[in-house]
């Protein structure tokens, strides 16, 4: 019976990695960096996540902090971000933003290869969006989470805002994000199969 179980576990082996799908992985950046006219407040200011949605295309989500919205002021944009990878694609843009500059620059976090605008935004006016801004960024020749580089200054992001206290400006993140990796739910149900069986063989050795 012992041979049953070392069988079965080998079969689940071979089912889990020719049908298991990868894991999707997932950046997190934190607007940190405050330009802001005088200051934006405590930070963070808010967060970029990077989603490698498919092995050629990378979703970007914007969330600000509660209390903030984007701003229209000229000095930036809602978005500036470098990748390095050519021929880009940017589409599902949330309503009220499109593709901005590119290059473009903001104010004292210098100058990034792209841009989204918010379309929606005047100055600092309270009807401003508060967000999220989603995206995706896309290549025939790939895009990877690793593609999102810092420009010359060190920045990898770059945000014009309004700040809790009314205060419009820039702010940006300097640090490399934080990696995590999320099983899809696919490999977690044949995972789940595969022990269900261990433990059922289990219980017939023990009769």
């Amino acid at each position: 019976m012992k041979k049953s179980i070392f069988a079965a576990l080998a079969v689940g082996a071979i089912l889990l990695s020719g049908f298991a799908t990868p894991a999707s992985a997932t950046t997190i950046f934190t607007l940190n960096q405050d330009g802001c006219s005088g200051t934006c407040g405590s930070g963070p200011f808010g967060t970029v996540a990077l989603d490698q949605t498919t092995s050629s295309l990378v979703t970007v989500t914007l969330t600000l902090a509660s209390g903030e919205r984007f701003a229209g002021t000229g000095a930036g944009d809602a978005l500036e971000f470098n990748v390095n990878s050519s021929a880009l694609t940017l589409s599902s843009i949330t309503s009220g933003f499109a593709i901005g500059q590119a290059p473009d620059t903001a104010s004292t976090f210098g100058t990034f290869l792209q841009s989204i605008t918010c379309t929606a935004c005047q100055g600092g006016n309270s009807s401003n969006p508060v967000g999220p801004l989603t995206f995706t960024v896309s290549s025939a020749s790939g895009v990877t989470i690793d593609d999102f580089i810092a420009n010359d200054g060190g920045y990898f992001f770059a945000s014009d805002i309004v700040g809790v206290n009314g205060k419009t400006g820039n702010v940006a993140a300097k640090d490399p994000g934080v990696p995590s990796a999320t099983p899809e739910p696919a490999s977690l149900a044949l995972i789940g199969l595969g022990l269900s069986g261990v433990a059922f063989l289990k219980r017939r050795v023990r009769k």
